[in-house]
């Protein structure tokens, strides 16, 4: 496949067999990776909405350029390949705002605008539950996901002392302007306009838990 292969992803509501894929990507973002269960227990809250993208390429582009196979392998057949799940978000719905709690995207697939697509889905849920902000919590370590959600609007109003157990580091509370502003609104806009400019490679669908792929258990 050349390097301008159409990469088709496909944005979905999370299910249990994506957990172990998640439980991965979790564990190479965050020194203070949450155990499976605690996504296990996600999943059953209703007040929380997760999602995760998953490489609906053929191949996928993390195995682009890969060795081919040995003659063996091709002669005797393999097992379908399973689209990996490469990227994940989970929020949780309060009264009035939408609580970014985690996002994160494999290695192989940063810099490619994902966590940005699910930062968007995020909004639009927001949006259509009529909630006045979205918030999250951040390490003031981490420069480039604050860098990230200061432009999708988040400005700081807070801090919660002590607040990451691993090492004691401060969690820096950001909160975005009204979601019905003007301002904020042509935001969201400009950034939807700069992944489709950036990325045009990229073939992105919208899908929900029923689009999980038939192999996931019932």
């Amino acid at each position: 496949m050349n390097a301008h292969a159409s990469t088709r992803l496909l944005l979905r509501e999370m299910t249990p067999d994506d957990l172990a894929a998640v439980r991965r990507i979790e564990v190479e973002a965050y020194e203070d990776a949450w155990p499976q269960t605690t996504f296990e227990q996600e999943l059953r809250n209703a007040f929380a909405t997760y999602l995760v993208v998953v490489d609906c390429s053929d191949p996928p582009l993390a195995s682009r350029g890969a060795a081919r196979q040995p003659w063996w392998t091709r002669l005797l057949g393999s097992p379908p390949a399973v689209p990996p799940v490469v990227a994940y978000c989970g929020a949780w719905f309060h009264v009035d705002q939408l609580h970014v709690v985690t996002i994160a995207v494999a290695p192989e697939y940063q810099g490619r605008g994902i966590a940005q697509r699910l930062l968007l889905e995020c909004f639009d849920r927001a949006a259509a539950a009529e909630l006045r902000n979205v918030a999250l919590e951040v390490r003031p370590s981490n420069a480039r996901a604050r860098s990230l959600y200061e432009r999708f609007g988040f400005q700081q109003v807070g801090v919660h002392r002590g607040y990451y157990a691993n090492n004691g580091e401060d969690a820096l509370v950001m909160l975005t302007p009204h979601l019905d502003g003007a301002e904020q609104r042509a935001r969201l806009e400009a950034i939807r306009r700069d992944l489709a400019e950036r990325f045009p490679d990229i073939d992105w669908a919208l899908g929900g838990a029923e689009d999980a792929p038939p192999w996931a258990a019932s």
